[in-house]
């Protein structure tokens, strides 16, 4: 039985109120941004920008602290786009939050040039999993499973860890590949562009995989795959940074940096998903 069954009965059709639900959207967005607006002071490294990771920050502590701190409010504020609107949306609205810190925060540029370290980021990734595997479950939690994937009472295709939610998290495979192929240059709107086409993929794929299952934890699982990708790099590559970056020898996904991946996966996966629906078999063809 899935543990987000109690949330079910709130769930009206996509006709109910629209324009309350337009201007919750709207307002959930702004405050979004805001949040992590209010992160930037305690991200200042001595490069004099945004670091591009919490360890460049001149206070490493403050800054994963402001940041899990803000995670936290857009996350209770995205429940609440979740319960209005779909949930799906409403990790979109996290997403946009943690967008409008990468898209300040420093570059690959940066963190060649700043003495910072692979593993380091690679760490950070698996942090950005767990906050986005928190954010995600309690806005599915209060949100409740979409309109259109009724409680089946099948734990395989109910449970949000079940046989097919983890069968969906292989996508992440096909957002990686994809990142790798977009990231052309070092520039943070490649870098970008590059992590919201890999959570693109991940949820269009992952629906493919699992049409049937709620995808609670699948805007984590790239992250988790990058984080992984990042930490093989760190205790394996030898060499300079910098003279990578110079000479172009520096691997294509470490120009994407972990706050860039975290928003990414949170608003590509959300696109993704969405934009698959025509296209995925539905709860009730069988």
């Amino acid at each position: 039985m899935s543990t987000l069954e109690p949330a079910v009965a709130h769930q009206h059709s996509p006709q109910d109120r629209p324009v309350v639900r337009g201007v919750t959207l709207f307002v959930a967005l702004v405050l979004s941004a805001l949040a992590f607006r209010a992160v930037q002071p305690f991200m200042g490294s001595a490069r004099g920008v945004v670091g591009p990771l919490v360890a460049d920050a001149e206070n490493p502590a403050v800054g994963a602290v402001a940041i899990v701190l803000a995670f936290a409010v857009v996350s209770a504020v995205a429940a609440l786009v979740g319960r209005l609107v779909n949930s799906v949306v409403g990790i979109f609205v996290l997403g946009t939050g943690v967008a409008w810190l990468a898209m300040r925060s420093g570059s690959s540029a940066d963190f060649c040039f700043g003495g910072s370290s692979i593993t380091a980021a690679g760490v950070e990734l698996v942090g950005w999993t767990v906050l986005a595997a928190a954010g995600s479950h309690l806005v599915y939690r209060v949100g409740g499973p979409l309109p259109d994937f009724p409680i089946t009472h099948e734990d395989d295709l109910d449970s949000p860890t079940g046989r097919a939610a983890r069968f969906s998290w292989l996508a992440a495979l096909a957002g990686i590949a994809l990142a790798w192929l977009a990231a052309a240059t070092a520039s943070k709107g490649q870098a970008l562009g590059a992590a919201t086409l890999a959570g693109f993929a991940t949820g269009a794929v992952g629906r493919l995989l699992a049409p049937r299952t709620t995808p609670v934890y699948l805007a984590a699982a790239p992250i988790a795959g990058f984080a992984l990708v990042f930490l093989f790099i760190g205790f394996t590559a030898r060499g300079d940074l910098a003279g990578g970056f110079v000479d172009q020898s520096l691997p294509r996904l470490l120009r994407m940096m972990p706050v860039d991946i975290a928003a990414g996966a949170l608003c590509g996966t959300s696109l993704g998903f969405g934009f698959m629906r025509s296209f995925a078999a539905q709860p009730g063809d069988r």
